[in-house]
């Protein structure tokens, strides 16, 4: 052991300047032409053992090197069964004018890849032939001169239709250019005039991510009634995050109060306060007792930008299908069967259609996820919710004063009283000391007519006495 490490030691002090492999080299060339070890052992200061064992890596890697190896790859060749390469041949037979890559997808997920589809082709002699046919006579080209001259007169008489400026190229310069092309050619000078068209906007696509985040709500104002041929309005609540309908029904004249008492209804059915509602700038939509209501009950009253239905775009794509599948059936349109199975509809549309947005499921899948539900007592005062006030006056000892530029009688019991005059789904309401004490009902009615300043009205307004209720 003390001669081999000393061996060892001594083959990399004396000869450092040598790469070891290279010394390895030599010594076994050397052992195998037979030299002795004394002398390798004496040039290249390398033990036995290790000079053997270099001997021995030299013949194993010589017996490997020479051995004979079989061509091509070790592996077996992944080959279609006759089957398989039977069908993708017919297919390819069938549809000359398919690519590989169509062929691919249409034979499914199990189908060979493309380029197998192509050997396939190529050893069964089958052809891919184009879609079209090769044109005939080849696509004629102006020259550089007959093309300045024709964008010289498009650019000079901008006024002339292409068939005139041929004529004129024609008998003018005797060039012979066809309408079509002189047509492009003023297209293409009317574009490089113009100013570049702005950017169109980028549409963002959003939904909510929990049941009763946010409904949008509108009328579909396309039924007309077959009878009467009136208008009615079809008032739809949408939610956003399950695409259902949470309210639907048709009113003849609604308004802001139909508008709250819908809101109601939802909330009553479903028991949850939503925490937004977003309409568009209709009249119904607007207005300071609905944005009192929206603000009293505690969720959020958005209005969409004008002129831009496609913020409220999943309600409107809704009221395509109810066209197409709920009232398109009905050969006349009368107000009781629509309103008598609009409810059956709007199950169906909850329950059974399916939306591709949520990957073929009814919108009852989602509206299920709710986790909790407004408290009943809170549910059961909403109408008080709808409430705003108006003003103060007191009243003369007549019980009489002047409103909308008519006389209104409240009554000699309100006499020198201050009356607090505030708007609810009731009507214009009287209030003194926490309690109503009057109600004129048709409030809204009187101030729509009065805009159009109609005869129609009487000359005194009679409040109705009013039950008892809570403070305003």
């Amino acid at each position: 052991m003390r001669s081999n490490s000393a061996s060892s030691f001594g083959e990399k002090s004396l000869l450092p300047t040598l790469p070891a492999p290279k010394n390895r080299v030599q010594a076994v060339l050397a052992l195998l032409r037979g030299e002795p070890y004394a002398a390798i052992h004496e040039r290249y200061r390398i033990s036995r053992s290790a000079l053997y064992q270099y001997r021995q890596r030299a013949l194993v890697a010589l017996r490997e090197a020479l051995a004979e190896h079989r061509r091509g790859p070790h592996r077996p060749h992944n080959r279609l069964s006759p089957a398989r390469e039977r069908q993708v041949a017919e297919l390819c037979h069938d549809r000359p004018t398919w690519s590989s890559y169509k062929v691919w997808r249409y034979l499914g997920p199990d189908a060979p890849s493309p380029r197998t589809v192509q050997r396939v082709r190529q050893r069964q002699h089958l052809d891919r032939l184009p879609k079209r046919a090769p044109p005939v006579m080849p696509a004629h080209r102006l020259d550089p001169v007959t093309r300045a001259r024709a964008q010289a007169l498009v650019r000079d008489k901008p006024w002339l239709g292409p068939e005139r400026a041929a004529w004129d190229l024609q008998n003018s310069q005797h060039l012979t250019v066809s309408p079509s092309t002189l047509g492009r050619l003023k297209r293409q000078n009317l574009k490089a005039r113009l100013s570049p068209p702005a950017p169109k906007p980028a549409w963002r696509f959003y939904e909510r991510h929990h049941p009763h985040s946010l409904w949008h709500g509108d009328f579909l104002e396309k039924i007309t009634l077959t009878d009467s041929r009136q208008t009615a309005y079809q008032l739809t609540l949408l939610d956003d995050y399950s695409r259902g309908y949470v309210f639907c029904d048709l009113f003849l004249n609604p308004d802001t109060r139909t508008t709250i008492r819908a809101l109601i209804a939802a909330m009553r059915q479903w028991r949850i306060i939503p925490t937004a509602v977003i309409f568009d700038n209709g009249a119904a939509f607007k207005g300071k007792l609905l944005s009192a209501f929206c603000r009293q009950v505690g969720f959020r009253l958005i209005h969409t930008a004008v002129y831009h239905p496609q913020t409220n775009g999943k309600l409107e794509r809704a009221f395509r299908d109810d066209m197409r599948d709920f009232y398109q059936r009905y050969e006349t349109w009368l107000l009781d069967p629509l309103r008598r199975d609009l409810p059956a509809y709007m199950a169906y549309r909850n329950h059974v259609r399916g939306h591709h947005a949520l990957g073929g499921q009814p919108a009852i899948t989602r509206l299920r996820e709710q986790t909790w539900m407004a408290l009943p007592a809170v549910l059961e005062t909403l109408e008080s919710c709808a409430r705003y006030e108006l003003g103060r006056k007191t009243i003369p000892p007549t019980g009489c004063i002047r409103l909308f530029g008519r006389d209104a009688f409240l009554g000699e019991a309100l006499a020198k009283l201050e009356i607090t005059f505030c708007e609810s789904l009731e009507g214009l309401e009287a209030w003194h000391n926490g309690q109503c004490k009057a109600v004129l009902r048709d409030y809204r009615t009187f101030t729509h007519l009065l805009a159009y300043r109609t005869q129609l009205l009487p000359s005194v307004f009679y409040f109705e006495p009013c039950r008892p209720s809570l403070s305003p």
